[in-house]
């Protein structure tokens, strides 16, 4: 599997759990922040296709969400593997 193709498939797993998180957020299920999953989940959708965007999102996990947040990891590395991509 190529390195596009490891990146979009996990980027497109990842924005699937964004939407999950999304939901549980709405039902009072999950304390995260909806426009803060909103936002990410927008530049997600973005970075899909284009290899050249500033990454927003790392700084909002690092400075808001506990360090150990599963989610928060699995974004992180998205976006080191999005850097190599590029």
């Amino acid at each position: 599997m190529s390195l596009e193709d490891k990146y979009k498939k996990k980027n497109s797993d990842i924005q699937q759990r964004l939407r999950s998180e999304m939901e549980y957020v709405k039902k009072g299920q999950s304390k995260k922040n909806y426009v803060q999953l909103s936002s990410i989940l927008e530049e997600l959708e973005n970075m899909m296709n284009n290899k050249c965007l500033t990454l927003y999102y790392p700084r909002i996990i690092v400075d808001s969400w506990d360090f150990n947040d599963d989610l928060g990891i699995e974004l992180l590395d998205l976006a080191e593997l999005y850097k190599r991509w590029k």
